[in-house]
């Protein structure tokens, strides 16, 4: 019990109420992460999608090829 006393004591004595304005700061900067990751997310799916249509026409393409031969 004397441990959690201890713990009390120096949570009053060190820990700081955060002012409204560093709520909000906090909340922009959350939000702000949180469009940044939907952004990277949405030009990795770009990236992968003109990547996986690029190969389908490559493959289209050595198919017409093989297709011309025969």
């Amino acid at each position: 019990m004397n441990h959690l006393k201890n713990v009390w004591e120096w949570l009053q004595n060190h820990w700081v109420m955060p002012t409204p304005a560093e709520l909000i700061a906090e909340e922009l900067i959350q939000a702000q992460r949180t469009k940044l990751r939907h952004q990277s997310s949405m030009e990795y799916h770009t990236a992968l999608v003109s990547y996986n249509v690029a190969r389908i026409k490559r493959l289209e393409g050595l198919t017409a090829k093989q297709e011309v031969v025969e």
